[in-house]
């Protein structure tokens, strides 16, 4: 019995290890292409990967938190306003597929959601990303779609290792 929670703790311990290499800040130099216009104010120019236990997005049966990755992209400064386009990653939903340097998940499942005045509802969640690590750029592809949430990106991106400001 021991060695089965030794294993399956080992599992969920280097599953983990994949998606929490991309948490850091970045700075975001091109996406779909095209440079990404920078602010005056280099630290709201960031693209920020972050953990969080997320406070809308939760289990669809019991509506408990759900652990879910931030990729919070800074898409460009058009003055007087910065953009962002923010992906929501369950981190126990979906699929995760881990080689050397390259992080991908895929999912297309229903989730919960609590809204800020606490109405619950089925939300659909459809999430392909390919991200893949060269030196200190991290290059790839986000795709997300919820339709009931009215949300949608679908981006290439080549981000650049910054380190939080």
């Amino acid at each position: 019995m021991k060695s089965i929670l030794l294993v399956a703790a080992l599992l969920l311990s280097f599953q983990s290890l994949g998606y929490e290499t991309l948490v850091n800040c970045y700075k975001t130099v091109q996406i779909d292409g095209q440079d990404t216009p920078q602010g005056p104010f280099e630290e709201m120019s960031q693209t920020e990967i972050y953990l969080t236990k997320n406070q809308y997005y939760r289990e669809l049966e019991t509506y408990k938190e759900l652990d879910t990755l931030i990729i919070s992209v800074f898409n460009g400064y058009h003055k007087p306003w910065y953009g962002f386009s923010n992906i929501v990653v369950p981190v126990t939903k979906g699929h995760w597929d881990y080689s050397e340097g390259r992080v991908r998940f895929n999912m297309d499942e229903d989730i919960g959601y609590q809204s800020s005045n606490y109405e619950r509802y089925k939300v659909d969640f459809l999430i392909n990303l390919d991200l893949e690590r060269k030196g200190k750029f991290l290059i790839g592809k986000l795709y997300f779609s919820s339709v009931r949430r009215g949300l949608f990106y679908d981006m290439e991106i080549k981000l650049e290792q910054k380190g939080c400001l």
